[in-house]
C-alpha cells in the first residue's frame, strides 16, 4: 500500500538518514569523505596527504618484508615518476594488472574477474576521480563490509622498492587505477602486510556483496559442470587456487602453473575436435576447455591446449584464430579435466546464487540479511551437544510446494562473523556453523509458531564447522518448515554474525493466483533506501516467507539484483472498474471523497452480504476516517478516485479473507481466524502484536466483526510498508518529537 500523506511527510524527513551503507551512499570509512577533502585540498591548492594511512611503515607492516627491504620503501605520487599519469586508459582491463611484491594474487585475482563484468567493476570504481581532473592527489574505492558498502579514501603515493611499485606494477607504465585500488584496500583491511596471503573467497565478497560459493575439485560435486556454465551465463566471478599454501611461496611447477596460487578464471567453452586426417570425426568427439589468468602478468600453463599446444590443430581455422591468442600476458587455455586435476578449488560469485539456476531458470532469488550477536550466558549457545545447539538464535523459512523441476536448489544460506575477529584471536577467525533443520508441526496447538525446539525436528543437515570469516551452503529443500540455527564450536564464544539467507520463488508475474499481499504498493509509491538502478524491490515472495524468532534484525528482503523489477501484479486479481462508478455515486459527483461519504458507500455496498451483517455491523464514522488516513496519499483528509480505486481492491480482499475464515457465516472471527488472515496475506507478527489487535478491534470475548476486520487489516499493511520506509536498521523510528506527535495523532 502506498505511504499515506501524513507518514509520507515524516518519511521524507527520513530517507537521507537511512540510506547510508548503499552502493550509491556507502558508509565513509574512518570518518573520510571524498568530495569534501578534495575541495578543501582544492581550495588551499595543496596535495591530499592521509594521516589514517601514511606514507611510513605502520601502513606497509613490519613483518612484510626483510628489514632492510622495509627501510629501503620510497613513496612517490604518479606524477612524479611519470609525465602523463591516468587513473583509467581506455577502459579498466585484466591485461592492466601485474602483481608486485605483495602476496595478494588472491586480491588480483578477484580484481581481474571484477573487470571482466562492468556491473561489479562500476561498484567499486567510482567515475569522478583522474589526474587531469580537480587532481589533488586524492582518490577512493568502494567495498563491501559486513553488509554495508563503505568509501575508503587513500592519497596517491605509492611505496616503491629499487625503483619499482611494492604493489601492482602499471603494465603500461603511466594507468594507476590498480595500484590505488589495491592501496585502498590495503588500507581497508589494516596494512599491505594484511593483504600478504589471503583467501580469493574473501575478496569476491567484499567487492561485490554478494554471496560466494567454494567447490573443493578433488571431490566435485556431480554436477559441477552445469553449474560452471550456469555460472558464466550469469555473469558470474570465478576464480580458482592450485594445491599448496602459504608455506610453499612462489614455486613454479614444470607445467608452468604456480603452487598455492590464485588465478581467475575468465572464460569456458566446448570445442568439437577434428581427427588427424582433418575430417570430422565419426562420434563428433567434444572437449571442453576453461580459460584462466594469471595475476602475474606472464607464466602459463604448457600443457594440453596451452599456447603453442598440438591440440589447437584439430579445430577450425576460425576457432583457433579468435581463441588461440599466443602472448605471454598470464591468460591460457587448458581442458576441463586438467584443470580438476591441477587445481583443488574454484570459487563462484554473484549478487544472488544464480549459478545454481541451471534446472530452474524462471524462479527468481529473494535474500533476507539478519545482524545478531552471541553473547555469553544468552544467545552463545555452542554446538557440543544437541540441547546446546538450540540455545542460539534462530531463523525460520516456510518453503511452499512449487512449480517446476523438484530438483533444484532453492535455498542458500551465508553466515559471516564479525570482522575484529580476524585480529582478536590466534589463529584468526572463530569456528562456526550453523543446523538447517527441517520441523514439523508436533506440540504446536495452534497455526505457526515463534520458536522450535529440537523434539520437533524431522531431519537435520549441518554445515560443519570452519574456521573462516563466512561459511555459505546450499539445499534442494523439499516444501517444508525449516529452521536455520548459526553457532559457534565453543559454547560462551561471543561474537557479532550476519546471517543471509537466499530463498528461490516463481517470478512475480505469475503469482496473481496465490493469496495477494496487502503490502503490494509499498515500494511503488515512496522511493526505497536502494538505488533504483540496481532493480531492488521491497515486495515478498508468496510462498517463501522468511521471520527472526530472536534477540536478530532484519534488515532487508529484497529482489535480486540480476532481475527485473518486481510489477504491481499481487492484487491484480482483485482490480474491478466498477468502483469508478460507485465512487462517483456517493461523492455526489464530486472528484474527492469525504468520511461521511466513505461511510455511506461501505454500509451501502459493503454490509450487505448475511455473512458480515451482525449487531453493530455498520461502519461508524471513526472507523471510515481511520480508514481515509490510511489510504490518503496526499494528506488532504479526501479519497481521489485513484486512492478509492486501492482501497476497493483491499476491501474485496478482505471480504474473500473473511469469509475463507468465517465459514459457518458466525459474521464475526476470532483471535485464531485473525493470525490466519495475517498469514494468508503473508504478513508476519508476533503473539504479543497479535494480542493488541484483538485488543484493539475485538469485543470483550475476542470476536471481531467484518468492519472491524476491514480496518484491522488495512491499519497492519499500512503499518507494516510505513515501518519498513522509516526504519533505518529495522529495529525502530528515529524521529524527531515533531514527528512522532504527527504519526501518533494520525494514526
Amino acid at each position: 500500500m502506498p505511504m499515506p500523506g501524513v507518514f509520507k511527510k515524516v518519511a521524507e524527513g527520513q530517507q537521507l538518514q537511512r540510506t547510508v551503507g548503499t552502493v550509491d551512499n556507502p558508509k565513509r570509512f574512518r570518518g573520510q569523505d571524498f568530495n569534501s577533502i578534495r575541495e578543501s585540498c582544492l581550495s588551499r591548492r595543496q596535495l591530499f596527504e592521509d594521516d589514517t594511512f601514511p606514507a611510513s611503515l605502520t601502513s606497509i607492516g613490519q613483518q612484510l618484508l626483510p628489514k632492510d627491504k622495509l627501510l629501503s620503501i620510497k613513496w612517490k605520487r604518479p606524477n612524479t615518476a611519470n609525465r602523463d599519469p591516468r587513473f583509467l586508459l581506455d577502459g579498466a582491463s585484466i591485461f592492466d594488472i601485474v602483481q608486485g611484491e605483495v602476496g595478494d594474487c588472491w586480491v588480483l585475482a578477484a580484481v581481474g574477474s571484477l573487470t571482466l563484468h562492468r556491473k561489479f567493476l562500476e561498484d567499486v570504481i567510482p567515475k569522478d576521480q583522474e589526474f587531469t581532473y580537480k587532481y589533488v592527489g586524492i582518490f577512493h574505492f568502494r567495498f563491501w563490509q559486513f553488509g554495508e558498502w563503505v568509501d575508503v579514501v587513500v592519497d596517491d603515493r605509492l611505496p616503491t622498492l629499487n625503483g619499482k611499485y611494492l604493489s601492482v606494477q602499471p603494465r603500461s607504465n603511466n594507468e594507476f587505477w590498480p595500484s590505488l585500488l589495491e592501496k585502498a584496500y590495503a588500507k581497508l583491511r589494516g596494512s599491505y602486510q594484511n593483504l600478504h596471503w589471503g583467501f580469493i573467497s574473501e575478496a569476491l565478497v567484499d567487492f561485490t556483496g554478494g554471496i560466494q560459493m567454494d567447490f573443493i575439485l578433488t571431490k566435485p560435486p556431480v554436477d559441477l559442470r552445469d553449474i560452471v556454465l550456469a555460472a558464466a551465463k550469469s555473469g558470474s566471478l570465478v576464480g580458482s587456487t592450485t594445491p599448496g599454501g602459504q608455506q610453499f611461496g612462489n614455486v613454479e611447477l614444470q607445467n608452468g602453473l604456480v603452487r598455492g596460487h590464485a588465478y581467475t578464471v575468465t572464460n569456458a567453452t566446448q570445442l568439437t575436435c577434428k581427427d588427424l586426417s582433418g575430417a570430422i570425426a565419426c562420434n563428433n568427439r567434444t572437449e571442453d576447455i576453461v580459460q584462466v589468468w594469471n595475476p602475474w602478468g606472464q607464466g602459463e600453463w604448457n600443457g594440453r591446449w596451452s599456447d603453442n599446444s598440438p591440440q589447437w590443430e584439430r579445430v577450425s581455422p576460425e576457432i583457433r584464430s579468435k581463441l588461440n591468442v599466443q602472448r605471454n600476458d598470464g591468460e591460457f587455455w587448458m581442458s576441463c579435466q586438467d584443470f580438476i586435476q591441477n587445481y583443488n578449488q574454484l570459487n563462484i560469485c554473484n549478487y544472488t546464487p544464480s549459478y545454481l539456476d541451471f534446472e530452474s531458470p524462471q524462479f527468481i532469488w529473494k535474500s533476507s540479511s539478519y545482524f545478531n550477536q552471541w553473547v555469553r550466558g544468552s544467545t552463545a549457545g555452542g554446538c557440543s551437544t544437541a540441547d546446546d545447539i538450540w540455545k542460539n538464535p534462530q531463523y525460520v523459512i516456510n518453503v511452499l510446494e512449487s512449480e517446476g523441476d523438484k530438483r533444484c536448489y532453492n535455498v542458500a544460506v551465508a553466515l559471516m562473523q564479525g570482522l575484529s575477529n580476524e585480529r582478536k584471536y590466534n589463529p584468526p577467525w572463530l569456528r562456526i556453523g550453523f543446523a538447517f533443520c527441517r520441523v514439523g508441526s508436533k506440540g504446536v496447538k495452534n497455526g505457526s509458531q515463534q520458536k522450535y525446539s529440537r523434539q520437533q525436528v524431522i531431519e537435520t543437515i549441518n554445515s560443519g564447522l570452519e574456521r573462516s570469516r563466512e561459511i555459505t551452503r546450499s539445499f534442494m529443500a523439499p516444501p517444508g518448515t525449516y529452521v536455520i540455527i548459526p553457532f559457534t564450536e565453543i559454547k560462551g564464544q561471543e561474537s557479532e554474525f550476519l546471517l543471509r539467507i537466499f530463498t528461490k520463488t516463481k517470478e512475480i508475474e505469475e503469482s496473481s493466483s496465490t493469496q495477494p499481499d496487502l503490502r503490494e504498493d509499498s515500494s511503488a509509491s515512496f522511493p526505497s533506501d536502494t538505488p533504483s538502478k540496481n532493480n531492488y524491490s521491497k515486495s515478498v515472495p508468496s510462498n517463501v516467507t522468511s521471520t527472526p524468532y530472536s534477540n536478530g534484525t532484519l534488515s532487508n528482503e529484497i529482489d535480486s539484483r540480476n532481475t527485473m523489477p518486481t510489477p504491481k501484479a499481487v492484487l491484480k486479481r482483485y482490480q474491478d472498474f466498477n468502483y469508478e462508478n460507485i465512487f462517483y455515486r456517493y461523492a455526489n459527483q464530486r472528484s474527492e471523497m469525504y468520511a461521511e461519504d466513505l461511510q455511506k458507500l461501505l454500509n451501502d455496498v459493503i454490509i450487505t452480504d448475511q455473512t458480515f451483517v451482525a449487531d453493530r455491523g455498520d461502519f461508524t464514522l471513526d472507523a471510515c476516517r481511520g480508514i481515509l488516513i490510511l489510504m490518503d496519499l496526499n494528506a488532504n483528509g479526501r479519497l481521489s478516485l485513484d486512492e478509492f480505486g486501492r482501497l476497493w481492491k483491499r476491501l474485496n480482499l478482505c471480504k474473500d479473507l473473511f469469509r475463507s475464515i468465517d465459514v459457518n457465516q458466525t459474521g464475526f472471527i476470532d483471535a485464531f481466524g485473525l493470525k490466519k488472515a495475517v498469514q494468508e496475506t503473508g504478513l508476519t507478527v508476533s503473539d504479543d502484536v497479535l494480542s493488541v489487535m484483538v485488543m484493539r478491534y475485538a469485543d470483550s470475548t475476542e470476536k471481531m466483526i467484518f468492519s472491524d476486520f476491514v480496518c484491522c487489516m488495512i491499519r497492519l499493511g499500512t503499518v507494516t510498508g510505513v515501518f519498513k520506509n522509516l526504519t533505518r536498521d529495522g529495529r525502530g523510528l528515529y524521529l524527531t518529537g515533531e514527528q512522532w506527535m504527527q504519526m501518533v495523532m494520525s494514526s
